[in-house]
């Protein structure tokens, strides 16, 4: 019997830690971290790099003429740019109306791809691109007039940053959305102000054109792909808080939201899974965040179900002290996580009601069991993926289309 207590005490305090260091831990390092790592601040270079600015898009008709309008107004040397639309083969009015809309003296063009789908879409083009730096912009991203610039100026400030993703937000989003993309963001901004490799996202990122050749054609996310593609170089990727970019597209419903965050959690572990056998090749920050990533996703639901059952096993055998320290211990810890993520400020922070907390906590742990149990079985490559149309939201109006590109991982 007491062997058996031994026993059983010792999993509920590995459990106990376990989950700790997923559900809390892991920030405590990164701010810590991030606290003793000098914060360059980003410079606007002497002269600006040539860019090249790639948007991927298929049956866009609705939407691209607003986004045509949004590279208009960036405020970037246009003999120092490019703009290359490259279509997967719209079936719509997406072609007629940018070949219509785009003048001769605008540095634009449309590139019609072979074959849909954000990865081949955009290795299609890859080759033909004269800017020294990349930046993938979606269809339903709506850019900062200034986004181009401090996307360049990331990259001059820090010669080793070979990705910067700008710092993205919905336009107007159900409050468990927009709370969910604050939470990411701040998580985002810990592991970048740490050294770790932030994801970028889909929305808009920039990545030094020498970074890659192609993307391979499994990959689903590349977002994901290019901030561990350049951790395995020996680089950084880094999360900006100056270049934004806004979303105008997502779900419009809480059964829409957990189907759109299943697919980009799926994603997520994917592209992670992908460059778990580089770990070697990664500073150890990123080492550390790639295998809580990793386990977050396919093991935190579990580790939270086996210490709930063996809590229950303890109280049987009136063991009720060591529940309770077990419960206070993750308390302090996610009253301490609190103190961490309120410290990291976001240039569009909206408090969130307890209500909506608790909610995105339950919704977000709900995905992460999702993706443990329909991995072996979901399969998605980075062709484009449309909600149904109820269940669409676009910045308030009916027609726009979410998910917009099915590769893209967003928030």
């Amino acid at each position: 019997m007491m062997r058996g207590m031994w026993l059983l005490t010792l999993i509920f305090g590995l459990l106990t830690a376990g989950l700790a260091w997923m559900l809390f831990g892991y920030g405590h390092v990164m701010w810590l971290a991030g606290l003793f790592r000098p914060r360059r601040e980003p410079e606007h270079p002497s002269e600006w790099p040539r860019l090249s600015v790639v948007v991927p898009c298929y049956d866009e008709e609705r939407e691209i003429l607003a986004k045509l309008d949004d590279l208009r107004a960036l405020d970037y040397p246009r003999d120092r740019m490019e703009v290359v639309f490259a279509d997967g083969g719209s079936r719509d009015g997406t072609l007629p109306r940018l070949r219509e809309a785009i003048r001769p003296d605008e540095p634009f063009r449309v590139a019609e791809c072979p074959r849909a789908g954000k990865v081949p879409q955009i290795n299609h083009v890859l080759p033909s691109l004269t800017g020294d730096i990349v930046v993938n912009t979606d269809v339903d991203a709506r850019l900062d007039p200034q986004a181009l610039k401090w996307l360049a100026a990331e990259l001059h400030a820090a010669p080793e940053a070979w990705v910067v993703g700008a710092y993205c937000r919905p336009a107007d989003a159900i409050p468990v959305e927009r709370y969910y993309w604050q939470a990411q963001n701040k998580g985002r901004l810990l592991e970048s102000d740490a050294g770790a490799l932030p994801i970028a996202i889909a929305q808009c990122y920039a990545f030094r054109k020498e970074l890659l050749a192609a993307f391979p054609e499994d990959v689903v996310a590349d977002d994901i792909y290019v901030a561990l593609l350049a951790g395995t170089r020996g680089r950084h990727s880094v999360y900006s808080r100056r270049a934004q970019a806004t979303e105008t597209r997502g779900p419009a419903t809480v059964r829409a939201f957990l189907y759109h965050k299943l697919r980009k959690s799926n994603a997520y572990l994917r592209e992670t899974l992908r460059f778990a056998y580089r770990l070697p090749e990664l500073g150890m920050l990123s080492k550390i965040m790639l295998l809580t990533r990793i386990s977050q996703q396919l093991l935190l639901p579990w580790v939270m179900a086996l210490w709930i059952l063996t809590a229950g096993a303890l109280l049987t055998l009136f063991r009720l002290d060591l529940v309770i320290y077990g419960a206070l211990f993750l308390a302090a810890m996610l009253l301490a996580s609190r103190g961490v993520y309120q410290s990291v400020k976001l240039p569009d922070e909206q408090p969130a009601p307890l209500s909506v907390i608790l909610w995105g906590y339950l919704l977000t742990n709900l995905i992460l069991l999702a993706t443990a149990l329909t991995y072996p079985y979901l399969r998605q490559d980075s062709r484009y993926g449309r909600l149904p149309a109820a269940e669409r939201g676009a910045g308030g109006t009916p027609e726009g289309a979410a998910a917009a590109a099915g590769g893209g991982t967003g928030a």
